[in-house]
Parts: structure tokens; sequence; C-alpha cells
């Protein structure tokens, strides 16, 4: 996750140990002005107590936390098992994993073009995506990621990729050298994603490409557990969640050309919703203990699922848009 600067809103103050929370205002159109939309507690890691509310932006209908923790809290919300930081798991899933983003690989290829380029994921983790990068694309690409997690950084340096724990906008000196900056889930975490959109245009040379995933409020899951128990909710660390339209808005406010959109198939986002709501509910706790995101037994009915709604020409709760820096 990219840590950027402390917001310029001033913190209240903690109680009874609970993380100090800032208010804020909608990333899109700068607006105050929101109703309640969700609130529900760390359900996935337990990292701190009390809910949180995610509020819709009465001008834009954007979709954020607010309040939400301060950035001096943020290592507290992050524990040290967190799935972008930890490999392994269960190996059909992972395999299935693979695959799926090996053939995203082959897609961004074609989007950044052959020959000797300069790569930057912003959020690389344990360097999962880089190391698929590194193996499936050309090998004149020349790879970097960052993440604020340094212990995440010490995985990637291990198995030979360059990688280094620092901010965004402190990459200043390597303005105008990247062909592809890569955010995988990762927008959805910033505390300014239009601040970070600008850093990004910076680092990039005119015409290159920004990739983005991020989750989608358009998905049939999202309808069916809205309110309290969606799994891309992932209170308190996912801090703005876009639609397609808002997503594109701030690209092209923010000097982009959008390429081209994609809904993705989801897996997680049906088996973490429904972990949600059989914990909230209080039911047994095999019945939790069995919706772990890769579980094997529960993946094909979700992909058949998102695989349909593809099919129809309709939305998932997964997005990706392939942006192109303008001059």
């Amino acid at each position: 996750m990219n840590d950027t600067s402390p917001c310029d809103i001033q913190d209240a103050p903690a109680v009874d140990g609970a993380l100090v929370l800032v208010d804020t205002e909608c990333a899109i159109c700068h607006s105050r002005d929101a109703s309640l939309e969700a609130s529900g507690p760390d359900f996935e890691h337990d990292t701190v107590p009390g809910e949180f509310h995610f509020v819709r932006c009465r001008s834009c209908e954007h979709i954020y936390l607010n309040p939400r923790p301060s950035m001096r809290d943020v290592a507290r919300i992050y524990p040290p098992d967190y799935y972008a930081y930890s490999s392994g798991g269960n190996p059909i899933a992972v395999w299935l994993r693979r695959i799926r983003e090996t053939r995203k690989v082959h897609l961004y290829r074609g989007a950044i073009g052959e020959g000797p380029r300069r790569i930057l994921e912003i959020g690389c983790g344990n360097g999962r995506f880089l190391s698929l990068l590194r193996e499936y694309g050309p090998a004149d690409w020349e790879l970097a990621g960052i993440d604020f997690s340094e212990s995440a950084v010490r995985q990637c340096q291990a198995i030979g990729l360059r990688a280094q724990a620092v901010r965004l906008e402190d990459l200043t000196s390597e303005d105008g050298t990247y062909d592809a900056v890569v955010m995988m889930h990762l927008i959805e975490h910033i505390d300014d994603p239009r601040r970070s959109c600008d850093r990004v245009r910076a680092l990039l040379r005119p015409g290159g490409v920004f990739i983005i995933e991020t989750p989608n409020v358009a998905g049939l899951d999202y309808r069916l557990f809205r309110g309290r128990w969606w799994a891309h909710y992932h209170f308190p660390r996912h801090w703005n969640l876009f639609s397609t339209g808002a997503l594109q808005r701030l690209l092209l406010e923010t000097g982009f050309a959008i390429e081209r959109t994609d809904s993705l198939i989801n897996t997680s986002s049906w088996i973490i919703s429904l972990h949600n709501l059989f914990l909230d509910r209080g039911c047994p706790d095999w019945l939790v203990r069995f919706c772990q995101f890769q579980n094997p037994a529960l993946l094909p009915p979700f992909v058949l699922i998102d695989f349909v709604r593809l099919r129809l020409g309709l939305q998932t709760s997964d997005q990706r848009v392939i942006a192109r820096r303008r001059p």
C-alpha cells in the first residue's frame, strides 16, 4: 500500500484505545455533504475495536470512509499476515490465481509495448505480480516496486526484485522516467487518490500507461451484501470505493485518456462477504472458517456467477482501467 502524506485535517483525539480518526471530504468533488452508506467493524482481521462508516457523496455519489484512520495509525490496521505481504495459500487457489494473473501480463504487455521499458508497481507487496512481469514480460523491461511495508520490500529484494520502502510523493527525482505504472488494488487504500494520480502522471513519460485495478460498486454481490457485509468495504483499510464513472472522471481530470475498461471475475468478494455475514450473525465457527477466500470448494460457483455476468455485458465487483498519459 502506498503511504501518502497526512491529510491537512485536524486529528480527533483517540478514545479508549481506539484509532485516531480524521474527518474528510469526497476525493472526487471535494464536497462534505454525504449520507450514510454502510457501517461495520474490522470483520477480517479484528485489528482495532469499533465500527466504521462509508458515506455516499450527495453531489457526485462517490463512496468513501468517513471518518477514517489518521496516517499515524495506518500501521495498526495492517497486520503482519495481511494477504498482500504473505506468500502461499491453498495450492489450487494459488494455481488458479497464477493463471489469471499470467493472462493479465500478456494484456499489459500489449498495452505497454515491446522493447526497453521502465515499469513501476506502486503497492508491490511481497512482489508476487512483479515476479510475473519478470517471468512473462520482455527480458529488457526494467521493473521496480514501492510499498510502505519494509518487511514486504525485504521479501521483494530477497527474490532479486528492485523495491524500496518509500512514499509515492518522494519519487520526484524519477519524474518523467517511467513507461508504465501499475496499481493493483491500491487506489482504494489511498487517502488522496487525486494527488496520487497527479504524481503518477508526473512519473510517466508522455504517452506512458497507467494500469489500475480496484473494486467496483456495480457487482451483484455489492447489491446483495450492501450496507454492512460486502467484502470490499474492508473496514477500515479501504478508504475510497469507485464506480467506473467516478474512476474515469478522476483519471480524465488528472491528465489521462482512457483506453479500455474491463470488469473482472472476483471470487474473494463473494466468499469474504459470506464470511462477514456469518460472523456478524453469530453462525457456527466452522461455517465462518469455511468461508476462507481461498477455499477451493467455493471458487467454482462464484467464478460461474461472475463469468455469466461478464458474458451478459454486466459489471462485477472488480474493475480494470488502462489509461494513457496525455502530453
